[in-house]
């Protein structure tokens, strides 16, 4: 039996094999989810009355991108295994795809919701694709967000599908199509209504049945212009940058880039299976890349994880939030956009949730300071309004916002009241005690180092040392939430994974080295805490004093 994808027969020999993993609310390529696509892949090469399949989706998404725990596996076995391990290993997808590409029996995707990343790419390697006329549908390759690069086909099906400039812009920039742009382009073959697009896709495979054709890529002779690029001149890949806006520091901070580039010009000329080749050389060294590893566990499974908190006292479907204070009405405009319950403060029980702007003080309910603009002791302006928490979010950067809940002492109403704030705000929530809150001191620390001067990575370092020093006074549980949090937050670039692994890639050394030559532009702000060696060394923590 066929655990993840069912199926049935029609009358006409078409094969309806519906998507639909058990216990998900949405579809995602996993190592058992290829295992159902091979026995699906041997029941259609195997079975004589199977003419055709088309392929959708049980669930209202079709397929969106990868399994986290696949991922998390990639990601620690790059640090260890060699080249031909890694390929065997990541590899699996695209050669399945391969497999489905050169099928005797055409494929057809319904595509009946999402499709992202190897959701997108299996839909290229069909015969044809056909995508419901549905708002908030896309289609796209995001993995360039992720710091990594389409490694199922992606790279070589889609800018040959659609053109050169629109493939390298879709693969560099990340963003989806929605359908009618899909169809425009050429990467769909059909917009349907929701209610026909299964009778339609249908109808495409029987046509196909009777009318063969193979992808364009596998046809005799197949050639496809590389228009507005030339990409046989020795400045391909300059033209390119230029042309999308990639800078050098870009570049060389985010190997993403170049090899996404490399991937769709070198393989250009190639036939399927050496391009294919070639995109999987491509990933394999991209994944070996540190950088590579720090955006994967930042940005997306240390950040699911943060995602996936949640009150553990409050009911959140009862629980109501009301806003008092001066300027207090865009954060009502916020939590009124994220769905929040908003009260007034005269009718708040015990168990709602009040956010008091300084100078106010929480009268009733659990009171939670907003810490934005407030200088000196986060404590002490908690208690002066009456509060149990203080919270502080930051500016929404590209990568989305972090908000930090702050609690001076153990409440766990308090800490609920933060989560749930963050939940409506739609941002990614770390939770601290102690002395300071983080991220207000490295905002500030970054905004110091950039009023002395400072570049990009003597910025990084100061704030990661900053990050250091409010470690060292405790209150910081959880390392790899507090860098989601910073990089969500803007005060620390990405390619980091963070500060707390940015200290620890870089070691003792390196940082002394680099704190000694900053000195100069301002002494305070790159002094080396005590605990130091003990945080890149990941031995035990010192305990708060």
């Amino acid at each position: 039996m066929n655990q993840n994808i069912r199926s049935d027969l029609t009358e006409y020999g078409v094969l309806i094999a519906r998507i639909d993993m058990p216990g998900r609310t949405m579809n995602v390529f996993s190592v058992d989810m290829m295992d159902s696509l091979e026995h699906l892949l041997r029941r259609v090469e195997s079975d004589e009355a199977v003419r055709a399949v088309v392929l959708t989706s049980a669930k209202q998404a079709f397929l969106a991108g990868a399994d986290l725990d696949m991922i998390r596996t990639f990601t620690e076995r790059a640090r260890t295994d060699g080249h031909e391990q890694l390929d065997a290993l990541c590899g699996r997808l695209g050669r399945l795809f391969r497999r489905l590409e050169l099928s005797a029996k055409p494929f057809v995707a319904a595509i009946n919701g999402l499709a992202l990343g190897g959701g997108l790419e299996v839909c290229l390697a069909c015969h044809a694709r056909l995508v419901a006329d549905q708002e908030n549908l896309a289609l796209g390759l995001p993995e360039i967000k992720l710091g990594l690069l389409p490694g199922a086909g992606g790279t070589q099906r889609l800018p040959r599908l659609i053109g050169a400039r629109l493939g390298l812009e879709m693969l560099l920039a990340g963003e989806p199509l929605t359908p009618a742009r899909a169809l425009a382009c050429g990467l769909v073959d059909q917009v349907v209504a929701p209610e026909n697009l299964l009778d339609a896709a249908i109808a495409r495979a029987r046509a196909l049945v009777l009318q063969p054709r193979s992808a364009p890529w596998d046809r005799p002779r197949a050639h496809f212009e590389c228009d507005p690029f030339d990409f046989s001149a020795t400045d391909a890949h300059a033209r390119i940058a230029a042309e999308f806006g990639l800078g050098e520091a870009l570049l060389s901070r985010y190997p993403a880039y170049r090899a996404i580039v490399d991937c769709v010009v070198d393989g250009w000329d190639l036939p399927m299976d050496e391009a294919c080749n070639w995109e999987m050389s491509c990933f394999v060294r991209l994944i070996q890349n540190p950088v590579a590893g720090n955006l994967v566990r930042t940005l997306f499974l240390e950040r699911q994880r943060a995602a996936k908190q949640s009150p553990l006292e409050l009911d959140a479907s009862a629980t109501r939030v009301a806003v008092v204070g001066p300027k207090g009405a865009d954060l009502e405009r916020q939590l009124g956009l994220g769905k929040a319950p908003l009260t007034t403060a005269s009718e708040l029980t015990d168990r709602d949730i009040v956010v008091v702007m300084p100078p106010r003080r929480a009268e009733r309910g659990i009171g939670v300071a907003w810490l934005a603009g407030v200088a000196g002791d986060a404590a002490q302006a908690i208690a002066a309004c009456g509060a149990r928490a203080g919270v502080w979010l930051a500016d929404s950067s590209e990568h989305g916002m972090g908000l930090e809940v702050f609690l001076p002492f153990d409440d766990p109403q308090a800490r609920d009241a933060g989560v749930l704030l963050a939940r409506w705000l739609r941002a990614s929530v770390l939770l601290t005690r102690g002395k300071r809150p983080l991220l207000p001191a490295l905002h500030a620390a970054q905004a110091a180092a950039r009023a002395a001067g400072c570049g990009e990575d003597e910025q990084a370092l100061a704030v990661a040392l900053a990050a250091a020093d409010i470690w060292s006074g405790g209150g910081i549980d959880d390392l790899a939430l507090a860098d989601v949090a910073a990089v969500l937050a803007g005060v620390h670039p990405s390619y980091t994974g963070g500060p707390f692994n940015f200290l620890r890639q870089h070691g003792f050394s390196e940082l002394a080295a680099g704190a000694a030559l900053a000195a100069s532009r301002d002494r305070e702000l790159f002094r080396l805490p005590p605990c130091l060696p003990t945080l890149c060394g990941q031995v035990s923590r010192p305990e708060a004093a």
